[in-house]
């Protein structure tokens, strides 16, 4: 069963982030004026449920950041040459795994959560990207195009140890599997999926690999999965009404229930809030003519226990 359900998005709310920045930085006038657009994405909670850590353009270049999301404040962490981004918190908020291209690829980073302390994990010389922890803290998991010399081209899953050693394939198809994360149990990985017929779908599998199946199949385009954490649901962005928005289905009954209608903008890269009842994400916004231009900003939505239940 694949109902969807429509609310109304209740409780959306925009970090503070947005008040961060300068004048010259939110102008959205005519192509020739423009000074400047923000990408702030991928945003992960942390195990307090106050900070969020997320990657920003705000200083040109792509680097992590912390925000209390309460008093509005805000941290950088890193200052290196190359992109950073995709953060994820360890499970006892000590520690944030994110990807960097300051080695001219994209390779798995640790670092302490004020931003010391930071480690090259994966010396791989070819593309590593998307990690997030067990939830014993103890491995990472992540996404990798070309750990086995004789296959540089595909995306498959992949995890090791906390400091890089015992790396492990999960998976070998000849389809993309990117954006992982493991169920609050640690038995089951879900992902991202890109089908042979270029279709993606939201795939749950054993945490080894074995048993992959699509939730909430739709002919639509349907991606950035999370378990809440209580592992009942999983949020994740479809344009299986035209436009990309939230979602989230029961894992036992099938039952999928649209959080957002946008239809202007595009939300990705939800992460649920510790106690559940809540989601933060990336809402994007596109802008034509040349040169072409993103935006983004990080937005929070209340999910009741019970919508979904």
């Amino acid at each position: 069963m694949n109902d969807v359900v429509s609310i109304p998005a209740v409780c959306l709310l925009p970090l503070v982030i947005v008040a961060c920045r300068s004048p010259e930085a939110q102008r959205a006038d005519r192509p020739g004026e423009l000074v400047n657009r923000v990408t702030d994405a991928y945003p992960a909670y942390a195990p307090d449920g106050v900070s969020v850590a997320y990657m920003s353009n705000a200083t040109g270049e792509f680097d992590i950041y912390v925000i209390n999301s309460g008093a509005g404040t805000r941290r950088r962490l890193t200052d290196a040459p190359g992109q950073d981004g995709t953060p994820a918190w360890s499970p006892d908020g000590s520690r944030i795994a994110f990807r960097s291209m300051r080695d001219g690829h994209s390779q798995i980073y640790t670092m302490n959560a004020d931003g010391s302390d930071q480690r090259n994990l994966s010396r791989n010389r070819w593309h590593d990207e998307h990690p997030f922890w067990s939830p014993d803290g103890e491995r990472i998991l992540f996404t990798s195009r070309g750990r086995d010399p004789a296959d540089s081209t595909n995306f498959d899953l992949y995890d090791m140890r906390a400091d890089g050693g015992d790396v492990r394939r999960i998976t070998a198809t000849p389809e993309v599997e990117t954006y992982a994360s493991w169920s609050p149990d640690g038995t089951r990985i879900v992902c991202r999926k890109v089908l042979s017929d270029g279709n993606w779908e939201v795939v749950v599998m054993d945490a080894d690999g074995p048993n992959p199946h699509a939730v909430a199949p739709h002919p639509a385009v349907d991606g950035w999965p999370a378990w809440s954490p209580d592992g009942r649901r999983i949020a994740f962005t479809s344009e299986r009404a035209g436009s990309e928005d939230l979602y989230v289905v029961e894992l036992v009954t099938g039952e999928v229930t649209r959080l957002t209608f946008d239809e202007a903008r595009a939300e990705r890269q939800a992460w649920w809030s510790p106690d559940g009842r809540s989601l933060v994400f990336a809402r994007y916004t596109w802008f034509t003519g040349d040169p072409f231009y993103e935006a983004a900003d990080l937005y929070t939505i209340g999910v009741s226990l019970e919508q979904s239940r």
